[in-house]
């Protein structure tokens, strides 16, 4: 597993309790690939769009990993990128 790239944050907000944040490029290379989402312990919600055409999904680390975004089917893949969490 290597690590995604993420550049381009073009969001980093706090509401209550709720943490959200905005990338305007992330590239996953393969799958398998992660994406350690920083500030946020735990992951409730992913939004992603797509600017290649690839079919793909993702799954969240639970426990000690619950910050953690893996893809889980795609060769690679880049978008843009919303993250929400605790």
């Amino acid at each position: 597993m290597a690590a995604a790239t993420a550049t381009g944050r073009k969001l980093n907000r706090v509401s209550s309790d709720i943490r959200v944040v905005v990338w305007s490029s992330v590239v996953f290379a393969n799958t398998g690939d992660t994406l350690t989402v920083p500030g946020i312990k735990s992951i409730t919600d992913i939004s992603y769009t797509p600017t290649t055409n690839a079919a793909f999904g993702f799954t969240i680390g639970t426990g000690a990993s619950s910050n953690v975004v893996t893809l889980t089917s795609a060769a690679g893949l880049t978008g843009l990128m919303m993250v929400r969490g605790l």
